[in-house]
């Protein structure tokens, strides 16, 4: 016999009454499973006539109209709806049976949806990473620092390194557009190390600042201290760093012993430049802005023209010599400024801003880029290194979650890091919690199934009751989150946890999107689509670098398969690849045979752990709004692919393991924040104009306006001192 499935449940069960009187009069009998009632308690008979004497109409033509709407199918309440279908000699008890062997399997009951917009073969703009094999022995610069290379492994030369390297030895100033992932920070770092080496007498860390690196996240600023330490085995060479979420203090004692090459974000260091006497910028030899497009990005536009400009001025008063200032007047009327300072902008894309603001910053400064002059390319390609292969998936919504889940548990088997990008820091944090705690172990009576014989059918009953106090390893992997509402130190903390980690899942926010420096990672999963074009090639970015090779992997619904054509457009062409090829490694985790059980195992298994959990439901409820609002914020370029107003909201309240309505789900999210209270403003840091006691002291001036006459002084009058008995 052919097996069917249902889920238990607790609904109502309509047993219809075969004594009839006439075909105007028919009653049914309502059975209800309650706690305090036994099982087949009989609610009070309800019963519908058509010869009330409360209506008009009691005639032959009412009657007879009231049976044409039910021949017509014309209801509007479930019980005429059900008493339609017994007249008609529906058995309801059987058509209950067959909805819940439909929800059972709902997850696979839609119609698969081909491809309609197929990917074209065409031959991608890619930048190759290594060329000629030059080293860095043919560059002439100093034997300690070529010796320091060496022995972490860097022998020979990326292509963006061979032609930077040797403009910046010269001093001058460059604009270098180069991928993620090919090298640029050695690009620059080995100049400067080079010139602070050759600088005589020795240099000392009192002599203060002498190379200024802006980068736009902590993260970066970090790694790219930790870079500089690597190469920088020199102990008169100092490196320090500035970063929000340290402490200020213990960096102006940092900067007060002394640092000869401070890396900073630009908030940041504007901060101490206008609050910390003893940063001085006078002596500044170099200044680095990498990750310039970022930084505009950030709106960082006004905070990096403000430090040149600080940098410019300090450079000006510090060789104030009025003998001199005549001399030269006499001369040609030159202006007195110091030494000029280099200048380095880096960015992965050149646009007109970064364009306008090389211009800003710099004069007379040398374009490199590190694509072959060969290649023609537009300002709409997009350039990705040949080491990163991009495949796309196109997911069903409620596939969504379980698909995840099987490509971590697939590549997790091969000790692959991971990163995986999500729209929000609530996505991160619910999927987080979700994995961590609910996919690495399993209950271990899962794939248990109650088989029963239901009108002479087998039927396979699931076994929703998991025992989370017996659970055991399924998947031998650890996950990390980062997004930005983490403290500094914990970004830290996880930043070199994963790194230093043999294998892992990174979940994420686009704050890990520039400049993280993650060698071995083998995968990219953009579980959400970005929404700029700028953070698609920084997210595939990840990977692939510094020549080795790895894989970046998009999300697609069908509804949103017109992005492989934007793709296209810009020169980046998918490879399509099968969930099948995923989802068969859930068979094992679930203890299933079939592909489609055991997926609907995980996602009921999820489900059932969100609606225990209230936590965990609350996390999945503020997840699913703060996606809504991300998806709703797309550009006009990219509104008519992903539109809001066209998907299927309830399908995506279920790729977040939740059995409850988008309606509902904004009420728990809309009452969660009515509870919770108003940040209050510390009072002594406060300079705003709406403090309470401005509005009262404004009330009172305009009652006093109000009140006093014109004759009158405006001033209040002395209350005169009563006099004591």
């Amino acid at each position: 016999m052919n097996k069917k499935v249902i889920m238990k449940t607790n609904s109502t069960q309509i047993k219809p009454n075969t004594s009839r009187k006439d075909d105007s009069s028919f009653s049914f009998n309502f059975t209800k499973k309650s706690k305090t009632q036994p099982k087949g308690t009989v609610f009070k008979k309800k019963t519908l006539k058509n010869n009330d004497n409360k209506r008009e109409g009691n005639d032959e033509s009412n009657k007879n109209m009231f049976q044409d709407k039910f021949k017509s199918g014309y209801v509007k309440r479930k019980q005429r709806k059900d008493k339609l279908l017994v007249k008609q000699g529906v058995n309801i008890e059987a058509k209950d049976r067959n909805q819940n062997q439909k929800k059972n399997f709902s997850l696979f009951t839609d119609k698969k949806r081909d491809f309609y917009v197929d990917s074209k073969k065409g031959e991608s703009i890619s930048e190759v990473v290594f060329t000629k094999g030059t080293k860095f022995n043919d560059l002439g610069i100093h034997k300690h620092l070529v010796s320091n290379l060496e022995k972490i492994n860097f022998n020979v030369l990326t292509n963006v390194q061979e032609k930077s390297i040797p403009v910046l030895l010269e001093k001058k100033n460059a604009l270098i557009r180069s991928q993620t992932g090919s090298g640029k920070t050695l690009a620059y770092a080995v100049p400067i190390l080079n010139r602070l080496l050759e600088l005589e007498p020795r240099l000392k860390r009192t002599d203060g600042i002498q190379v200024l690196i802006v980068v736009p996240t902590r993260e970066l600023a970090l790694q790219t201290n930790e870079e500089f330490k690597k190469i920088n085995t020199f102990q008169w060479i100092v490196t320090g760093y500035l970063c929000g979420g340290e402490s200020r203090k213990s960096e102006k004692d940092r900067i007060r012993k002394g640092v000869n090459i401070l890396i900073g974000t630009p908030g940041r260091i504007l901060d101490h430049v206008l609050h910390t006497s003893a940063l001085d910028l006078s002596k500044i030899k170099c200044v680095v802005l990498d990750e310039a497009d970022r930084l505009l990005d950030m709106g960082f536009r006004k905070d990096i023209l403000s430090l040149i400009e600080k940098i410019d001025s300090s450079k000006i008063h510090s060789d104030y010599n009025p003998i001199e200032m005549l001399f030269q007047k006499s001369q040609n009327d030159k202006k007195v400024t110091n030494k000029e300072y280099q200048t380095i902008l880096l960015s992965a894309t050149l646009t007109k801003d970064i364009a306008e603001l090389a211009d800003l910053t710099m004069k007379d400064h040398v374009s490199i880029d590190a694509l072959d002059e060969t290649q023609n390319v537009n300002e709409n390609d997009f350039i990705i290194p040949n080491t990163v292969t991009q495949e796309c998936l196109i997911v069903p919504i409620k596939h969504r979650l379980f698909t995840l889940s099987s490509m971590i548990v697939s590549k997790s088997k091969k000790n692959a890091k991971i990163f995986v990008f999500m729209a929000s820091t609530h996505m991160v944090e619910f999927h987080y919690e979700l994995f961590s705690n609910h996919l690495v172990n399993m209950p271990k009576n899962r794939g248990r199934q109650k088989t029963m014989n239901f009108n002479g059918e087998n039927v396979v009953v699931f076994d929703d009751s998991d025992d989370e106090s017996d659970e055991e390893l399924v998947v031998d992997v650890e996950f990390f989150k980062l997004h930005g509402n983490m403290d500094q130190k914990e970004r830290k903390d996880v930043f070199v946890r994963f790194k230093n980690a043999r294998k892992g899942v990174l979940i994420c926010t686009d704050v890990a999107a520039r400049g993280l420096d993650v060698p071995e990672a083998d995968l990219i999963i953009q579980y959400t689509p970005p929404q700029t074009d700028k953070d698609y090639l920084h997210r595939i970015g990840r990977t692939g670098r510094a020549g080795k090779s790895g894989i970046a992997t998009i999300f697609l619904t069908p509804e949103e398969q017109e992005y492989i054509s934007y793709l296209n457009n810009h020169k980046v062409f998918l490879k399509k690849k099968d969930t099948q090829e995923y989802l068969r490694h859930l068979c094992d985790v679930m203890r299933e045979k079939d592909v489609e059980e055991a997926a609907t195992a995980l996602q009921r298994h999820f489900e059932n752990v969100v609606n225990k959990n209230g936590v965990l439901k609350k996390s999945a409820c503020f997840a699913y709004s703060t996606w809504s609002r991300f998806y709703n914020s797309y550009s006009s370029s990219l509104k008519s692919i992903f539109n809001y107003k066209q998907i299927n909201l309830g399908h995506y309240v279920t790729s977040f393991a939740l059995t409850i309505t988008p309606t509902e789900v904004s009420g728990i999210v809309r009452g969660q924040i009515g509870k919770t209270e108003k940040t209050r403003l510390n009072k002594k840091l406060a300079n705003h104009a709406d403090d309470e006691s401005k509005l009262k002291q404004s009330k009172k001036r305009k009652n006093l306006s109000v009140s006093t006459s014109e004759y009158s002084s405006g001033l209040e009058s002395l209350k005169k001192k009563s006099k004591m008995n």
